[in-house]
C-alpha cells in the first residue's frame, strides 16, 4: 500500500507540472486614445484632432471620471475675420478691430482636462478643454482693418500685415491666449474597447502681428466660434 500510495504521488505531480500556467490577470490602463473632426455650419472652419488622455480619478463606484492629456488639432479658417483678442479692448466694441485672414491653417499642441459621467453602461456625458500648449504656423501677409476709434484717429486700412499662429496656448477666465479647443459631448459606448462621441466643439484660433495695430496698439487677433463634432475614443489595450 506504502508504494502504490507514493506511485500516485508522484504521478499527481508530474501531471501538474505538465498543466499549463493560469492565465495572469491583465488589467485595463486607464488611457484612451481619441479621434475626432469638428466643422462649423458654413464650412469655413474645420478641425481635426488626434489625442491621448488617462483617468487619474473615478469617484462613486465608477459613475464620474476625470483625467488629462494631451493632443494635436490642425485647425483650417477659410475667409476668416480675426479680431481684436486683448480682453481689456475686445469689451467695448468701438476699440475692436480686425484682420483678414483668407486661408488660416495652424496646428496646436495643448493639454487638457476630461470629465465624463457614466449615465448607463452604454451612454456617457462629457466635455473637455485646453489648458496649456504651443501652436505653429506659417506667417503671412494679411488685411487690417481698422475699427471705429482707430478709423476716427486716421488709421487706415492695411494689406501688408504679417501675421503668424499665437505661438503661446494658456486658458484664463480672463483673458486667454492661443489656439484653444473646448468639446461637450455624449458617448456611446459600441464595444468594451470603441466610443462613439457626437456633441459641440468650440474652436480658438488666435493671430499675432509682428507689430501693433490700430490706435489700441493690438497685436492678437482671434476668430471662435462652435462647430459640430465627431469623433471615436479607442482602449487598445488588454482587457480584464
Amino acid at each position: 500500500m506504502v508504494y502504490i500510495a507514493l506511485l500516485l504521488g508522484l504521478s499527481s505531480q508530474a501531471f501538474g507540472q505538465n498543466e499549463p500556467p493560469p492565465d495572469e490577470v491583465k488589467l485595463i490602463p486607464e488611457y484612451r486614445f481619441n479621434l475626432g473632426y469638428a466643422q462649423d455650419i458654413p464650412g469655413n472652419v474645420r478641425q481635426l484632432e488626434i489625442g491621448l488622455y488617462r483617468d487619474l480619478l473615478n469617484i462613486k463606484q465608477n459613475k464620474y471620471h476625470l483625467g488629462m492629456g494631451v493632443r494635436m488639432g490642425v485647425q483650417q479658417n477659410n475667409e476668416g475675420y480675426f479680431t481684436t483678442a486683448h480682453a481689456d479692448l475686445k469689451s467695448a466694441d468701438n476699440k475692436i478691430d480686425s484682420l483678414y485672414i483668407d486661408h488660416a491653417i495652424s496646428v496646436g499642441f495643448n493639454f487638457f482636462v476630461n470629465a465624463e459621467y457614466q449615465w448607463t453602461k452604454r451612454i456617457a456625458f462629457g466635455g473637455n478643454l485646453d489648458i496649456l500648449g504651443w501652436s505653429t504656423g506659417t506667417t503671412q501677409s494679411h488685411s487690417f482693418l481698422p475699427g471705429t476709434t482707430s478709423m476716427e484717429e486716421g488709421h487706415m486700412k492695411d494689406e501688408s500685415a504679417k501675421a503668424y499662429p499665437t505661438q503661446a496656448n494658456a486658458f484664463s477666465f480672463g483673458n486667454s491666449k492661443g489656439c484653444l479647443n473646448s468639446q461637450l459631448y455624449v458617448k456611446f459606448n459600441l464595444g468594451r474597447k470603441v466610443g462613439l462621441r457626437l456633441g459641440l466643439a468650440y474652436l480658438f484660433q488666435e493671430y499675432s502681428t509682428e507689430r501693433t495695430w490700430g490706435e489700441f496698439s493690438a497685436y492678437r487677433f482671434e476668430n471662435n466660434g462652435a462647430a459640430f463634432f465627431a469623433g471615436l475614443t479607442f482602449n487598445r489595450f488588454d482587457e480584464k
